[in-house]
């Protein structure tokens, strides 16, 4: 019991001793604080103070389940409390990845992945899925600069990356009468 109030006056010895300006800030930080979230459970997004090899973050609270095992009564039970927690959920900055595109290549004809793309970075990459070798050649209908993809064997792959324009582009492949057999298309870059 001494100990009780030994601590209480302690407390109160030291609550004496704080400046009243000071309890005036300290209750308004935790009025603009509270410490239960928000009815909603969401916040802004906000990014991490240093933005070195950390991803950017969107703080959510979400709700976590936490199980226990207690002794009630000499027997076992299994309490299970649901607690909210922060947590950080990746954002994806638009723009940052560049656009795909996949063609596949078999005797005579493309099978492409999309028929549009988004102006800027680009990786293309062709998966050979005939008999024989295919190359792939892509160039702005209209001229430009024509991106070469060597031959690539039957089922293996190749991929490069470059920048895109808005216009057409055309793709074929430059082996004898493979273009004039079918295997030939064209995608927008929009």
């Amino acid at each position: 019991m001494r100990r009780v109030m030994c601590a209480g006056a302690v407390a109160a010895a030291v609550v004496m001793f704080i400046p009243s300006n000071a309890m005036a800030s300290i209750g308004a930080a935790t009025a603009a604080s509270p410490i239960t979230p928000s009815a909603d459970r969401s916040e802004p997004a906000r990014t991490p103070a240093s933005t070195g090899t950390r991803a950017k973050c969107e703080y959510k609270w979400r709700r976590m389940k936490v199980v226990k095992r207690v002794k009630r009564h000499g027997k076992v039970k299994r309490v299970v409390r649901y607690r909210w927690r922060r947590v950080c959920v990746p954002v994806t900055v638009p723009g940052a990845d560049p656009e795909r595109i996949g063609v596949k290549a078999f005797e005579f004809g493309f099978i492409l992945s999309t028929a549009t793309l988004e102006a800027g970075d680009t990786i293309a990459e062709l998966n050979n899925r005939g008999e024989d070798p295919h190359d792939l050649h892509i160039q702005k209908v209209g001229g430009g600069p024509e991106v070469v993809f060597p031959e690539t064997l039957p089922s293996s792959y190749s991929r490069q990356r470059f920048e895109t324009v808005p216009g057409n582009y055309r793709l074929w492949c430059s082996l004898p009468f493979h273009a004039e057999r079918g295997m030939d298309a064209t995608v927008t870059v929009k």
